[in-house]
């Protein structure tokens, strides 16, 4: 059965937009905070950089093979299906941790605003997403395009009303635990990025994939590594030492 190609440009860059900000920006940082103190900002930049290289890679494959599956069909076909087989395993695990760090990240911030079981509001999130991907993918687009349009709304009026407030006081010392921390957070936090190779998986539903698969890959990528820095950089350079000092 061949798949309905119904995804444009706009709704693939919502689509690795929504997979990439999600408790990467909104849990992370903190706990990458107090491993590496002020230079957590240049540790969310440089993973940005480390994603490019699977994203450079990704679109090599997926723009020669725009088949359902992503790095599953690529290594099926090229490695054979015995190795295809634990690809695939490997993904569907990775793809359910980060999907289980997002949910609980989800339900930790409506369990700050509403008084509900942390775990239920988790497994309810869960099973509202799996509903909305079963019904279609151009639903699930729609929805996608509304949280995001939302999301980026929120964070530029974030860094736009915080970077009058920056103090470079906070900055200081810039590397408390050493240079060497910068590099080891920056693997710490590299899932933020994950989510922007995962629309290879739903190639063969994109219209013009040789075209619109790159381009939504490079501007997602983009526009959320930008967004991760700039709010790192004002949460850091508005609340400093003193946010060491909360979370701790």
């Amino acid at each position: 059965m061949r798949l309905k190609k119904e995804l444009n440009l706009i709704d693939l860059f919502c689509i690795a937009t929504g997979a990439m900000i999600s408790s990467g920006l909104f849990v992370l940082p903190s706990l990458a905070y107090i491993k590496s103190g002020a230079s957590v900002v240049i540790s969310y930049f440089l993973a940005g950089i480390l994603a490019l290289i699977g994203v450079l890679n990704q679109m090599e494959l997926v723009t020669a093979m725009p088949k359902s599956g992503g790095i599953y069909f690529y290594v099926m076909r090229s490695l054979g299906p015995a190795l295809g087989t634990i690809n695939g395993l490997l993904v569907w695990f990775s793809l359910s941790l980060k999907s289980a760090f997002a949910l609980m990240g989800m339900a930790a911030f409506l369990e700050s605003i509403v008084n509900l079981n942390i775990h239920l509001v988790a497994v309810v999130l869960c099973i509202f997403f799996i509903i909305l991907n079963i019904i279609g993918i151009k639903q699930a687009s729609f929805f996608q395009k509304i949280l995001v349009s939302v999301l980026l709304f929120l964070l530029l009026i974030y860094i736009l009303k915080g970077i009058g407030r920056v103090e470079v006081r906070n900055f200081e010392p810039l590397f408390p635990y050493g240079v060497s921390k910068v590099f080891s957070v920056a693997g710490f936090i590299f899932i933020s990025y994950g989510g922007v190779l995962k629309i290879a998986s739903i190639s063969e539903e994109v219209k013009n994939p040789v075209r619109n698969l790159p381009l939504a890959m490079i501007i997602s990528l983009a526009v959320v590594s930008i967004l991760y820095t700039s709010v790192v950089f004002v949460t850091v350079g508005v609340c400093g030492n003193s946010l060491k000092n909360t979370l701790m």
